[in-house]
């Protein structure tokens, strides 16, 4: 999987896909420091004297418990630098500088998501998207990155599993109303490399009662 990119599924689509539920990964290519990006939430920390972006990124090195960290232009200062003890979804704020502390150079982080947003026209039922970070590990061969991701639909429950390690799971309940949001499709966007789809199996699920 190259970077800089979204690509994902579209399940429980009407076939216009005026009503469906996205489940996708973001990646970007180069998540050290992302000038214009917010990484909202998860912060345990508001580093203070911070006058730059560059001293923020260096006190989230230098603290083990940082994994990333945002800088806000426009803020004064003592409450301009603040360290996360997790990886936030990605948010376009031009007055933020952010980063993810990286790791080892073979390695990247991504984001696995279900995006509601479309999924129901209920305003009371849940809208909001939700997210997993997941770093992945590059092979030897031409820096390619892979992911495999088990998705289970039970009527109104959707859950995306990472089979490999079992680094992340996460759940989401959709109700769309439309009787024919029962389609599939595949999506890419804002990719600049290439996406390679190895396999897309699907079973129907059986009921547990007999």
């Amino acid at each position: 999987m190259k970077q800089n990119l979204e690509f994902g599924l579209t399940v429980l689509s009407t076939p216009a896909g005026s009503q469906r539920t996205d489940i996708g990964i973001a990646a970007k290519d180069n998540t050290s420091v992302m000038i214009n990006w917010d990484l909202p939430g998860w912060d345990y920390g508001n580093v203070s004297n911070i006058m730059q972006w560059s001293e923020c990124q260096i006190a989230c090195n230098n603290d083990v418990k940082c994994v990333a960290w945002t800088f806000v232009k426009d803020r004064q200062i003592n409450n301009n630098c603040f360290l996360k003890s997790g990886v936030p979804p990605l948010n376009s704020y031009a007055v933020c500088v952010s980063g993810v502390k990286q790791k080892q150079n073979n390695q990247q982080v991504v984001w696995v998501y279900i995006n509601r947003t479309l999924s129901q026209k209920n305003p009371d039922a849940a809208h909001g998207p939700i997210y997993a970070p997941l770093w992945l590990e590059s092979t030897s061969m031409n820096n390619q990155w892979f992911v495999e991701l088990d998705i289970f639909i039970d009527h109104s429950v959707i859950e995306v599993f990472e089979p490999e390690g079992g680094r992340f799971v996460i759940t989401g309940r959709v109700y769309p109303e439309e009787a024919n949001a029962n389609n599939i499709g595949v999506y890419v966007t804002n990719s600049t490399g290439n996406i390679v789809i190895n396999t897309i199996d699907i079973w129907n699920l059986t009921t547990i009662w007999t």
